[in-house]
C-alpha cells in the first residue's frame, strides 16, 4: 500500500473510530442518566422534578447522539469527496501532461530533422536553444507525470544502467559524460532513465558542469551508482530538496521537483538516492539499487 492510500485509510479508520467512540459514550451517558433518574424516583424523590429530569435526559441525549452521528457521517462524506476530487484532478493532469509531452516530442523531432537536413541550420543558435528548451520541458513533464501518479506501478527488472546513462547523456551533446561499462541493477527502465536525466540536467543546467562521470561501487547484493560532475556544486541545504517538493534553494534553481521525484522513484524501485556530502569537486549523487549481476 502506498503512502497516499495509507493516509486515506487512516482517515477513514479514525473517522469510524471517532463515531463509534463518541456515540457509545453519549449512549452510555443517556442510559446511565435515565437509570439514575428511575432509581431516584423509585426511592421516593420528588416525582414531578424527577420526571422533568428524565424527559430532559431523553431529549438532550437523543439530540446529542443525532448531532454526533451527523458530524461523523459528514466527515466521512467530506473525505470521500476530497478523495474523488483529487482522483479527477490527477486524471485530468495526467491526460493533459501526456498530450503536451507528445506534442513536445514531435516538436523536438522536427527541430532535429531541420538540423540534419539543412546544413545552414545546424549551427543556428536559436535552433540549438530550441532543442535544449525542448529537452528541459520534456523532462519537466515527465517529472509532472510521476508527481501526479504517486501510485503508478513500476516494472522492476534487470536494467543495463550504462546504456540508460549513455542514452540520457545524448540530450546534452555539449556535456562530456563518462559512463562506466557493465553497470547492472534492478529497476524500472523508464523511471531510472528519468532519474539519470534529472541528475545530468542538474549538472549541466544548474551546476554549470562540463564533465559528468557515472560509475558504480558494488556491495553484497547492492550497487551504488555515483553520478558526479565538475560544476560549482550544490547550494546549502540541498538535502531538503530530496524530501520536499518545490524546494528552491537558489534563484537559479529549477522547479524544485527533480531531486524529489528522483528519490521517490528510486525508493519505489527498492533503493535510495542520497547526496555525497564531501565530493572531490562539484556535486555528486549516489543511486543505491539492488545489484543485477
Amino acid at each position: 500500500m502506498t503512502a497516499l492510500r495509507a493516509r486515506d485509510t487512516l482517515r477513514y479508520t479514525l473517522s469510524v473510530v471517532w463515531i463509534v467512540f463518541t456515540v457509545s459514550l453519549a449512549a452510555w451517558w443517556l442510559v446511565f442518566g435515565l437509570s439514575q433518574a428511575r432509581a431516584l424516583q423509585s426511592a421516593g424523590g420528588e416525582a414531578a422534578r424527577l420526571g422533568d429530569v428524565q424527559r430532559m435526559l431523553v431529549w438532550e441525549g437523543t439530540v446529542l447522539i443525532a448531532l454526533l452521528l451527523a458530524g461523523g457521517i459528514a466527515l466521512i462524506i467530506a473525505i470521500r469527496r476530497e478523495r474523488e476530487r483529487r482522483r479527477q484532478v490527477q486524471g485530468f493532469f495526467t491526460a493533459f501532461t501526456h498530450d503536451l509531452k507528445t506534442a513536445l516530442a514531435s516538436l523536438r523531432l522536427q527541430a532535429e530533422c531541420l538540423q540534419e537536413d539543412l546544413p545552414e541550420a545546424s549551427g543556428s543558435i536559436n535552433l540549438t536553444r530550441l532543442l535544449k528548451d525542448a529537452v528541459r520541458l520534456e523532462l519537466q513533464l515527465e517529472n509532472s507525470l510521476y508527481f501526479a501518479q504517486p501510485d503508478g506501478r513500476l516494472h522492476i527488472e534487470p536494467i543495463e544502467v550504462s546504456a540508460l546513462a549513455t542514452r540520457a547523456a545524448s540530450d546534452w551533446p555539449d556535456l562530456a559524460v563518462d559512463v562506466g561499462a557493465g553497470i547492472l541493477a534492478h529497476g524500472d527502465e523508464r523511471a531510472l532513465q528519468s532519474v539519470l536525466r534529472n541528475l545530468i540536467q542538474n549538472a549541466a543546467l544548474h551546476g554549470g558542469a562540463r564533465r559528468v562521470s557515472i560509475s558504480a561501487e558494488h556491495r553484497p547484493g547492492r550497487v551504488a551508482v555515483r553520478v558526479a560532475d565538475d560544476g560549482r556544486g550544490a547550494p546549502a541545504g540541498v538535502e531538503r530538496a530530496l524530501d520536499a517538493p518545490f524546494e528552491r534553494l537558489a534563484e537559479t534553481s529549477g522547479t524544485g521537483v527533480g531531486l524529489y521525484i528522483s528519490r521517490q522513484l528510486v525508493r519505489r524501485m527498492g533503493g535510495d538516492l542520497r547526496i555525497d556530502a564531501a565530493p572531490a569537486r562539484g556535486f555528486a549523487a549516489i543511486v543505491d539499487l539492488q545489484d543485477a549481476r
